[in-house]
């Protein structure tokens, strides 16, 4: 019995734990998209690529807000799908307001080729950090499957003959060669 009545006893998570993340996930949702209807709307007509410009980049916060608040969570997966589509809805919403910016007037095609070459590399650092992370992630869960394996394993004591004389131990002098141990004489 746990001091806690909200702490579970048991190892599986209680069944308003994923009621109560669905419900989070579509506040949040709510909430965001509320939020990005409020700044297309609040711009004026002539300001639309701004909005546009400013929802991809505030999706990409709301990404890394999401993949911050992973870590605070016993199951992540849904900061975790938050995070993904908030990633794919930013980067998309700002590649296509930059690469079809010219067609609409209100941005040069130079400007179009800057902006998609500076998206392009943060683009490429996004998924440099985002393998390097899945890589560490990985490595984490090969680790604990050794861990597990070696916490089955019964424990073995310091006392028994098999460990003391174990063949990974080095020797640390060299065996005696014949005699009796003491230098040979110089007999001139």
């Amino acid at each position: 019995m746990t001091m806690n009545a909200s702490t579970p006893t048991t190892g599986a998570p209680p069944a308003r734990q994923g009621l109560s993340a669905a419900v989070l996930t579509a506040l949040f949702l709510i909430v965001a998209g509320l939020l990005f209807y409020g700044i297309y709307i609040a711009l004026p007509q002539n300001h639309e690529f701004g909005a546009l410009l400013l929802i991809g980049v505030l999706s990409l916060v709301f990404a890394i807000g999401c993949y911050l608040l992973e870590s605070a969570s016993r199951d992540p997966a849904a900061q975790r799908s938050l995070a993904w589509a908030f990633l794919a809805m930013g980067f998309a919403t700002l590649f296509l307001s930059v690469g079809l910016g010219p067609s609409y007037g209100v941005e040069s095609s130079n400007n179009m080729l800057i902006g998609l070459i500076v998206l392009v590399i943060f683009l490429a650092v996004t998924i440099a950090l985002i393998s390097w992370r899945l890589r560490a992630v990985q490595a984490t869960a090969h680790q604990e499957v050794a861990r597990q394996s070696w916490q089955r394993e019964a424990p073995v004591s310091a006392f028994s003959y098999s460990t003391a004389n174990s063949p990974s131990t080095p020797t640390t002098t060299p065996p005696p060669s014949g005699g009796n141990g003491n230098p040979p004489s110089r007999s001139v």
